[in-house]
């Protein structure tokens, strides 16, 4: 997976950012992407202090996705479907990552397709493969690629994307276990609510979840 170039698409954001240095690290090419292309620059130039190696740049989302090998969803959920319809004709021989997880004020629900994962693809239809990954991990963990990450549970039903995406999960430092099919997604998207209680309960930033009884992640 040499020359591997990915687009953040929401990438101005907390998440977006942080996953931006965190493939910077191994020298992933990175493409911020947004509906604003000043706001991608701004975004470019106030990562480039803290990225470790690799080449970053920002554009609109729609010239982000042409180069990119996979494009990762990092939107608020209300944003969603209409990001995913807007991209929608553009990801043909792309894997779609969708790290989107529904909260109302903080509160996970299942939407009308099951979940974010399911209703991209239901955008998206046999277009791209829609993975979802990296929803229960720590955005500030994320972004200090000196900080240990947590377990990465990725999902969906294209089995060759899915590995292809737990490749990067390791790459990025963190272990990757085969979550199962996109059906399995509601359930790992719902994590993130109870990680967001359990860091406010004790009062931490940096909850996330293990695996344990497996003896490893996506190597077996």
């Amino acid at each position: 997976m040499e020359n591997l170039s990915v687009a953040i698409v929401g990438g101005t954001g907390n998440l977006g950012g942080a996953l931006a240095l965190r493939l910077g690290a191994p020298g992933v090419k990175i493409i911020i992407g947004s509906r604003d292309a000043e706001k991608a620059k701004k975004a470019v130039e106030t990562l480039k202090s803290n990225l470790r190696a690799g080449e970053i740049v920002g554009m609109t989302n729609q010239e982000a996705v042409k180069g990119a090998d996979f494009v990762v969803i990092a939107v608020p959920y209300e944003g969603h479907a209409q990001m995913v319809s807007a991209l929608k004709g553009q990801l043909a021989g792309k894997i779609v990552i969708d790290t989107v997880v529904p909260l109302n004020k903080v509160k996970p629900f299942v939407p009308a397709a099951g979940s974010a994962l399911q209703e991209a693809q239901q955008i998206l239809g046999d277009e791209a493969p829609v993975i979802g990954a990296l929803h229960n991990i720590s955005a500030v963990d994320l972004g200090d690629v000196e900080s240990p990450l947590g377990d990465v549970l990725v999902c969906g039903d294209n089995a060759e994307a899915k590995q292809k995406v737990m490749e990067i999960i390791e790459r990025i430092g963190a272990t990757a276990f085969d979550g199962g099919p996109a059906s399995n997604a509601y359930v790992i998207e719902g994590l993130t609510g109870v990680l967001i209680h359990l860091n406010r309960k004790y009062k931490s930033k940096h909850g996330s979840i293990k695996i344990t009884g497996l003896g490893g992640g996506a190597k077996h």
